[in-house]
Order: structure tokens, then sequence, then C-alpha cells
């Protein structure tokens, strides 16, 4: 008959089956997001931090060139760029605004672009100018005057929160609920 097992015996293999069910989820999990060749990817955007956007639904055309869209976000804002990439440089075909109203998201800038490489500034600039055409749009048919360096403040302020990193610690986790919104898109 085989003696009873002490506490610390119990503790030990309870430890020990926990570590082996911990390792198969994780292995499970990575497996997942970093599958072997030949497996499928769970669909998740993917975060670029050197871009400081997700990177959505990426695909290659008919004549090789491949196209994704990158989406980065604030409280009040959501950014969508589509981009194109073709040999060895990138191009963005368009940039697109989208507001809250409630939980669902509507367009209220768009402009698209003719083979303009993508440059960051570049997106950030036209980024804070539909801002800016948008909010004195908005003021002058309410009639309301508002000073255009208040207007201009607001837009960079609104953009630049587009712009942190979802790495941050400090980021906001509960805006990542909006991607479905967005990728619906």
């Amino acid at each position: 008959m085989a003696a009873a097992a002490t506490p610390r015996e119990k503790h030990t293999k309870n430890r020990n089956n926990m570590a082996t069910l911990t390792k198969a989820i994780s292995k499970n999990l990575f497996d997942s997001i970093l599958p072997t060749f030949g497996s499928p990817r769970v669909h998740v955007p993917a975060w670029d931090n050197s871009q400081k956007m997700f990177i959505c639904d990426e695909y290659e055309s008919a004549n090789g060139n491949r196209y994704y869209r990158g989406i980065r976000f604030c409280d009040r804002v959501v950014i969508v760029e589509k981009v194109g990439l073709f040999h060895n440089w990138t191009y963005i075909d368009s940039i697109e605004l989208y507001a809250f109203n409630g939980k669902r998201l509507e367009l209220f800038q768009k402009r698209d672009y003719d083979k303009v490489h993508r440059n960051e500034e570049f997106i950030r600039t036209e980024s804070e100018n539909m801002v800016k055409d948008y909010l004195t749009g908005i003021l002058k048919t309410q009639r309301t005057s508002v000073p255009t360096d208040e207007i201009e403040a607001q837009a960079e302020g609104l953009i630049e929160g587009c712009y942190k990193s979802f790495l941050d610690s400090d980021f906001n986790t509960r805006l990542t609920q909006i991607l479905p919104a967005i990728e619906q898109r």
C-alpha cells in the first residue's frame, strides 16, 4: 500500500501539473500567432511599433503588388491608411478619418492619392489638416467663431494621441474593442 503524499509532495505535484498546463497553453497560443509553414495563422491585427499602427487586411494583387490597411486611433479619432507596396517603394492610396458615434464609426474625411510615396510626416500633416478642415467646417455651420490656433492645437493633439504606442503601459487597451468595427470597413 502506497503511503499518502505529504502536503509538500502534493504542492510540488500541483505546481508541476500547472507548469505543464501553462506550457501547453502557451505553446498553442504562440503556435497560432506564429504558426509553422503550412499552418493557418489566427486572425488578429498585427501591431507595428515602428509605424505606430495596426496592420490589417494584407493581400497580394494579381500583378504581384502587396497592399494593407494601417490603423491607428485614440479615444476620439480613427485614422485608416490604405498602403501599397510596389517593388522597393511604399505608397499611400488613401487616408480616411473616422469619428465615433456611440460604438459606430462614421467617416468624416477622406483623401485619395495617386502614387504618392508614403512618408510618416506627410501622413501626420495630412491627418492634422483633415481634422482642422473638419472642425473648421463644423464650427462654420454652427456659426461659432474659434481662433485658428485653437483649432490647430485641437487637431494636432488628436492626431498626436493616435500615434501613442500600443505597447506603452498606459495605453488604454479598452480602445482595442474598436478594431473589429474598423476591420469591417
